[in-house]
């Protein structure tokens, strides 16, 4: 659609049911479906999906994405109502021993694949899953932001290479 049909005449103010750009309000000229749409990346009715029902299958998910890394990486899992695996992100790629993990930065992506619930996983290089003070503080802090934005988050993940701890079965969430 050209601008000029949509452009006021020369020196009126444009139509209040138009954009700046000429465009008419409610309407998108030659807009491509966004991917959050198509049914490969949001396929609510699909049977075959992944249930991620437990630390054993969000392991499955997301160990392979962080468990033999040289630097600190955060990924999440995203789940609908279900369960079932909607999507994975890295959140953040950090140095040898910290990456940040902050609730913008965990929680966008996950409103904008519309899912209910979200399990995290980081990694320690040195190879060691044991969670520190401050992997339990964060997981705190962000179950907390989670609870606000209505985004359960179920658990998370220390991995070390193949092995990994779940706080939430230490009693963190």
């Amino acid at each position: 659609m050209s601008a000029a049909v949509n452009a006021a005449p020369s020196g009126a103010p444009a139509r209040p049911d138009t954009w700046r750009d000429g465009h008419p309000v409610g309407e998108v000229a030659d807009a491509a479906p966004c991917a959050a749409c198509t049914p490969a990346r949001f396929a609510p009715g699909d049977p075959g999906r992944v249930v991620v029902d437990g630390p054993e299958s969000a392991a499955d998910v997301l160990v392979p994405a962080v468990g033999f890394r040289d630097r600190e990486r955060c990924v999440a899992a995203f789940l609908d109502t279900k369960h079932r695996l909607l999507g994975t992100a890295t959140v953040s790629i950090g140095s040898i021993d910290h990456t940040f993990m902050g609730p913008r930065e965990v929680f966008r992506d996950a409103l904008l694949a519309n899912a209910s619930a979200l399990v995290l996983a980081h990694n320690h290089p040195s190879g060691d899953p044991e969670p520190s003070r401050d992997d339990e503080m964060v997981t705190r802090r962000l179950a907390r932001a989670g609870e606000m934005l209505g985004i359960d988050l179920l658990d998370h993940l220390v991995v070390g290479g193949a092995r990994w701890t779940s706080l939430a079965r230490r009693g963190v969430l």
